[in-house]
């Protein structure tokens, strides 16, 4: 990989890190998100915020930008294995963004927008995966985080090559990451739950 391909991959960070949540919540009231609700920028928080229709506005633009940085990514042209980069280039910028002093969001939106760009079966099963586990009633959060934990997996099933799944599993590792303490209140939430 070139100069020219690291330069595009680190723009890819910076644009993920464009989280529309902040600067939403802070030109609108002054505030800092991140110092209400859950503390993430994420569209979630938005919503206890600002209100349904800047939940769905936030949810809109961080989907966005990582389907923007894929399409971006394939229109010059480059290298698959560049564009694998891109993915989780673009994820990590919002999960870790520079401006904000590495106090983003969770990433899904905008990991569901870069795989919708990337390839838009992976996007597919992603959904359908998270559909199924809810039937478990496993709650959209568990089924959510579930669903990327299969995804390396349906890529190979797709037949993707070894660094694209390497790319889908970082990407998922990323996410999983984020939720880490979300899923340490589920687990603690189960366990209470068998003792009782």
């Amino acid at each position: 990989m070139g100069f020219r391909e690291v330069i595009f991959v680190f723009c890819t960070y910076i644009l993920g890190g464009i989280c529309a949540g902040y600067y939403l919540v802070y030109f609108k009231t002054g505030k800092d998100i991140r110092e209400h609700g859950s503390g993430s920028v994420g569209a979630r928080n938005v919503k206890r915020v600002l209100g349904s229709f800047w939940f769905y506005f936030t949810m809109f633009f961080d989907g966005l930008k990582g389907l923007v940085a894929v399409l971006i990514s394939r229109y010059f042209g480059f290298s698959e294995e560049t564009t694998a980069l891109v993915l989780v280039a673009v994820v990590a910028g919002h999960i870790w963004p520079l401006q904000l002093r590495f106090r983003g969001g969770k990433g899904i939106a905008t990991s569901c927008g870069a795989l919708l760009a990337y390839n838009p079966l992976l996007a597919g099963g992603l959904v359908v995966l998270t559909l199924l586990f809810l039937l478990f009633r496993m709650g959209f959060i568990f089924a959510g985080i579930a669903a990327f934990l299969l995804l390396p997996l349906l890529g190979y099933f797709l037949g993707l090559s070894p660094y694209q799944i390497g790319a889908i599993a970082i990407m998922s590792g990323l996410i999983i990451f984020a939720h880490r303490e979300r899923l340490q209140k589920i687990y603690i939430k189960v366990r209470e739950k068998r003792e009782t």
